[in-house]
């Protein structure tokens, strides 16, 4: 590869050790930010997924409980014992004992006002029926979860499910809404309509909708979906902090290229290897100007091949052994006192050459 085609593919090198070291860590900066922002989203999903699970595990526990009490119906010992299932378990805001639906008794009164709750809005497979209803003893508009067996149902505050706190300061929202029916259970923030209507699509995971993100999980087993979701606008900041660390990284690299590049194409340019282009790809110009190297043994001591030879042999040789002269100063006295000196230097160089069977022959003919 002659030295202006190294030069041109070197110079394309350059360029891209400039950009690309700086480019990666712009995109870098870029793709770690989207990483943190869509782990930490995640991660919440999850964390109010686990706290779903385990306010329903401790739903059944409790109703295990009351189910295993012997005691009569709505006797002082019932009533104590529902009292204290209330007590003990963090989740549960009321026991009640049911007759067809009808509240009987609870933890919190030993009469209730005859209500009559309607069909579960979902009935789990172990047997558990779950309700979202408004329906109470006191006269309260106040929308309750509740779990029910046979004859004991326990009430749960919606809001228990999601009372989570976000591990990152961007704001993070969450809803939980039922899958039998579509309706939303507890939101921390209104759902916009048309947002709505894509979560109950059952194949949409993940969602992006005007620069917010929304993440959906479904609990078949409860017959609950939870939506987290959070908007984008903060993920600049996160690049921006990002590029603090990968941008100096990135100049720092494309300096150091440079810089080694620049070196190799300084040495590549030296005159040395100017020369040795020169010797193996002659052909443009035909053959080297016998001008250049001075031909005959008669103007050096002891004889020995001189440069001729070492021209035809290709083995290297150093720059400083030729003169610069040109052809219309090849008789001038200096300009050949400067050549027979060169002649003669090129000796040693000659003479380790493997023999000198062809030196007769004219060199690039």
């Amino acid at each position: 590869m002659r030295t202006r085609h190294l030069m041109a593919l070197f110079t394309g090198v350059l360029i891209l050790a400039i950009i690309l070291p700086i480019s990666l860590s712009i995109w870098q900066a870029a793709r770690q930010a989207k990483m943190q922002f869509y782990r930490e989203l995640d991660d919440y999903s999850n964390r109010i997924v686990v706290r779903t699970l385990q306010v329903a595990d401790q739903a059944r526990e409790a109703l295990r409980e009351a189910d295993a009490h012997t005691a009569a119906s709505c006797s002082p010992e019932h009533l104590l014992t529902l009292r204290r299932i209330a007590y003990t378990h963090r989740y549960i805001q009321e026991v009640l004992w049911l007759r067809d639906s009808v509240p009987q008794c609870s933890s919190l009164e030993d009469h209730s006002v005859a209500v009559t709750f309607p069909p579960p809005d979902h009935i789990a497979p172990d047997g558990y029926r779950t309700w979202l209803t408004s329906i109470n003893d006191l006269g309260l508009d106040h929308q309750m979860t509740a779990m029910g067996s046979r004859q004991h149902m326990v009430m749960i505050d919606p809001v228990s499910f999601i009372d989570v706190v976000p591990a990152s300061e961007e704001k993070i929202h969450t809803m939980l809404f039922g899958l039998d029916h579509q309706k939303m259970v507890i939101s921390s923030q209104p759902l916009p309509a048309k947002v709505w209507q894509r979560i109950k699509d059952p194949h949409v995971d993940m969602l992006t909708l005007d620069n917010t993100v929304y993440r959906i999980q479904r609990i078949p087993e409860l017959g609950s979906g939870i939506v987290t979701w959070s908007s984008t606008l903060p993920l600049q900041q996160r690049i921006r902090q990002q590029l603090f660390f990968w941008l100096p990284a990135g100049i720092f690299t494309s300096l150091l290229a440079t810089w080694l590049l620049l070196r190799l194409l300084r040495h590549l340019r030296s005159p040395r290897n100017s020369m040795l282009d020169a010797l193996q790809f002659r052909s443009d110009s035909g053959s080297l100007s016998a001008d250049y190297f001075v031909a005959g043994r008669e103007n050096c001591r002891g004889g020995g091949p001189g440069p001729l030879a070492a021209a035809r042999w290709h083995f290297f040789i150093a720059g400083y052994l030729y003169s610069p002269g040109r052809a219309d100063r090849a008789h001038h006295a200096a300009d050949g006192r400067y050549r027979q000196e060169n002649f003669c230097r090129s000796r040693p160089l000659a003479a380790a050459a493997a023999g000198s069977a062809h030196l007769h022959q004219p060199v690039g003919r």
